[in-house]
């Protein structure tokens, strides 16, 4: 019976040394679990850095490819321009090759008004003469005369800044209408060198195209233009749209009387097809530069009128292609022989 006390400490430290041994397994695989779960987490993170370096070379790969395509739509956008303005280039000369082809054929044809002859006793437009023939000659050298219709503008400037560069002259054929706030620039044209032309008070073809009369009141004012801004006296003058233009029979009578008056008229040879608003730069450099030695005598017909920004950004590279083939950039005058479009056979109608 004595040793009865010492049973119940006994049990409980056997019982306390079965928890403490239980703990210390719950411990111990606790321990084990816990790395486990730190070698998954870092497996985990390794993974996670491999899944954001393959998302970042995605994404590198998705932003290259997003730009090329945007590459590629833009120049697809571009060759899609270029080819319309290539179109309307081919349409102008296909309506021009049909005008030149057909044009004449009426012209002694009487329809389209009656017969229109000059009377000294009754000139409405004594003041309207060119100047007298100069003294300039030419020679066989390898020429080309730039022109620009439709000016002056805001463009202008630039136009002359460009041409400065290059010690080159060139033509400008200019409209009155709806371009007066810039008609400082005709002093500015004439004072470096370049040749100040007409070609028309107002480019309207229904009207200027009416009649000899229509045609002269409208050249008349242009003309006054010209002489009152600057004291230069014209004496080359290009029609709108071009010597084929208008009525056969009015348009031969129109130039017979400008003639006598002592007037010259030019049309073109090389056209840079920016008469279009569809035409590019590229299809302007393209047009000058590919056409521009296929003829004996180079007349390029450009525009300095506002909106022909292509125009002025096209020059540049006309410029650097034309003095890098040897041409001198010449302006014309009365003595350059004249690239007309109505045959002078043809005048007589």
């Amino acid at each position: 019976m004595k040793k009865k006390p010492f049973i119940i400490p006994s049990a409980c430290a056997a019982i306390l040394l079965i928890a403490c041994a239980i703990l210390g397994y719950q411990y111990a695989a606790l321990g084990a679990r816990y790395k486990t779960l730190e070698t998954e987490a870092f497996h985990l993170q390794e993974d996670n850095s491999d899944l954001n370096t393959q998302l970042e070379d995605t994404s590198s790969k998705l932003e290259d490819n997003t730009s090329q395509l945007e590459n590629s739509a833009s120049k697809l956008e571009e060759q899609e321009k270029y080819i319309a303005g290539q179109k309307d280039f081919i349409s102008q000369l296909s309506e021009q090759i049909d005008s030149l082809t057909n044009g004449d054929s009426s012209g002694s044809d009487n329809d389209d008004g009656d017969y229109w002859s000059y009377d000294p006793d009754n000139d409405s437009f004594p003041n309207l003469y060119a100047a007298a023939d100069g003294e300039k000659t030419q020679n066989n050298s390898k020429y080309v005369y730039l022109t620009f219709d439709d000016g002056p503008s805001s463009l202008t400037p630039k136009v002359l800044d460009l041409l400065d560069q290059y010690n080159a002259k060139a033509t400008f054929f200019v409209v009155q209408k709806n371009n007066e706030e810039y008609e400082e620039y005709l002093s500015e044209i004439v004072e470096r060198g370049h040749t100040l032309a007409l070609h028309s008070y107002s480019h309207d073809y229904n009207e200027i195209y009416r009649s000899v009369d229509a045609f002269l009141a409208d050249y008349e004012k242009v003309y006054n233009w010209v002489k009152e801004k600057t004291g230069y006296t014209p004496s080359l003058f290009r029609f709108p749209g071009g010597s084929n233009n208008g009525s056969s029979y009015v348009g031969h009578q129109i130039i017979k009387e400008m003639e006598r008056r002592g007037f010259v008229y030019f049309d073109w040879s090389v056209s840079s097809g920016d008469g279009s608003n569809l035409t590019t730069t590229e299809n302007i450099i393209d047009n000058i530069c590919t056409h521009v030695g296929t003829v004996d005598l180079p007349i390029v017909l450009m525009h300095d009128g506002s909106g022909k920004d292509a125009t002025l950004a096209a020059l540049p590279s006309v410029l650097q292609y034309l003095a890098d083939e040897g041409y001198e950039f010449r302006s014309l005058d009365k003595n350059v022989e004249p690239v007309q479009f109505r045959s002078s056979s043809s005048k007589e109608s």
